[in-house]
């Protein structure tokens, strides 16, 4: 648990965030061929998300949930305190444990070719972060794969971890070089955060930085409201774009995967399942971001990759950087945004060390 953290600093931090979107369609690109893309991103968007009285009427409901959640969080807040104080006491182990795991796991994958778009074969394409970013698409930055693997074990093995963070942070800059702003406006951020996390709280447990000096010092120290606040925005955020500039603006790319994986909604049409899932990955984005219900609401999106990777038939490893960062959630809880402004005691804050 964290001190809370002042609204005004998550609010401009979410405008900085926010202004850097950029308009491809998430990841969409790893379950469609870039033909699909093409063609379905031609194609207009359903009527239901051409309806001004109908999307005001959802708009209206999404805020007074979005208000209601986050009244609730500050009320339920000492509550969750006393309850996962044992819980949150775990994360200081265990969390960086689940952030190194999942992190490595996934860009090691990615650097191997092992988890490749839509398309094309398994093993045969490096990619740096995600499916769509090929390294072969890119002439003279093969290369790139290796340290992006050995970033990714060092991460595993829990060995120089504050070091293979900064390696994951120099990579992420690179990669927006590379690929253009869009790559850190919707992937970027998603490995920026639990890297910046674990320069903050160090690599736990089953490492072998426990059996050698530390590496770095950890991340602002004196400052962990800070931390907190980049990497709650930084997840946050970022979900709020992609629901907003893809499966609002460009609905028939998810409408096409939801096909694509025959799943059963209750009989709801598919324009009417994508715009309850856009919703539901706002006000998700928004909460995390206020850091508000930050264990349920990582509970719900652990369930939710889960069941979608089933359903369509990927490896959940895809995700696995956001496995670990909200699993870390789940053990340590957030740092709540105090929208009332109230005296708050000091919160026991987890700093692991390496």
């Amino acid at each position: 648990m964290a001190q809370p953290v002042s609204a005004r600093i998550v609010l401009g931090l979410s405008i900085g965030l926010i202004l850097t979107s950029g308009s491809v369609a998430a990841h969409e690109p790893w379950l469609l061929t870039p033909q699909e893309v093409q063609t379905l991103s031609l194609q207009s968007v359903p009527e239901l998300f051409r309806s001004p009285g109908l999307l005001l009427v959802f708009a209206l409901f999404a805020t007074l949930t979005v208000f209601a959640a986050v009244l609730a969080g500050q009320l339920l807040r000492p509550t969750e305190d006393r309850i996962f104080r044992r819980l949150s006491d775990r994360s200081r182990d265990w969390g960086p444990l689940c952030l190194r795991l999942g992190l490595g796991t996934t860009v090691g994958m990615n650097a191997l070719g092992g988890l490749p778009r839509h398309g094309t074969e398994t093993w045969s394409a490096p990619t740096l972060f995600v499916p769509d970013m090929q390294l072969t698409l890119i002439p003279g930055w093969d290369w790139l794969a290796l340290p992006a693997l050995i970033t990714s074990v060092l991460l595993v093995l829990g060995l120089g971890t504050r070091l293979a963070a900064l390696g994951i942070l120099g990579l992420v800059g690179l990669g927006s070089c590379l690929f253009s702003i869009d790559f850190i406006a919707y992937y970027g951020f998603h490995f920026a955060a639990p890297a910046f996390l674990l320069l903050h709280v160090g690599s736990g447990a089953l490492s072998l930085d426990r059996l050698l000096p530390p590496s770095l010092p950890p991340l602002f120290p004196n400052a962990p409201v800070l931390v907190w606040s980049l990497v709650q925005v930084a997840m946050g955020a970022t979900f709020a774009a992609i629901a907003v500039l893809v499966k609002f603006l460009q609905p028939t790319l998810l409408i096409a995967i939801l096909e694509h994986g025959d799943m059963w909604f209750f009989g709801l049409p598919l324009p009417v399942v994508a715009l309850i899932m856009m919703a539901i990955e706002l006000m998700a984005g928004v909460l995390l971001a206020l850091g508000q219900l930050i264990r349920p609401i990582s509970l719900l999106l652990l369930c939710a990759f889960s069941f979608f990777a089933i359903s369509l038939q990927e490896t959940p490893l895809l995700h696995g950087n956001l496995y670990g960062v909200f699993l870390f959630f789940l053990l340590h809880g957030g740092a709540p945004v105090d929208l009332f402004q109230r005296p708050q005691a000091t919160l026991v804050e987890a700093q692991g060390s390496s």
